[in-house]
């Protein structure tokens, strides 16, 4: 299986991807049932997650040091 960070062409592909997939990851752990799927998650939680997925990429390609 060859990794998909470090074979990715797109890198803003790759990253709406992680986001999307870690949106998901809340779907159960919303309290108040009001979860939604990635589509309509709405502008903020889109730039959230998008933000967060970034970060994430660049702390496991070692882009960032803390």
């Amino acid at each position: 299986m060859t990794c998909r960070i470090c074979t990715a062409n797109d890198e803003e592909a790759l990253i709406e991807q992680m986001a999307e997939a870690m949106w998901l990851t809340q779907e159960t752990r919303d309290p108040d049932n009001e979860w939604r799927p990635w589509d309509h998650a709405g502008p903020y939680w889109q730039r959230v997650m998008l933000d967060y997925a970034r970060a994430s990429l660049k702390v496991i390609r070692r882009d960032f040091v803390g």
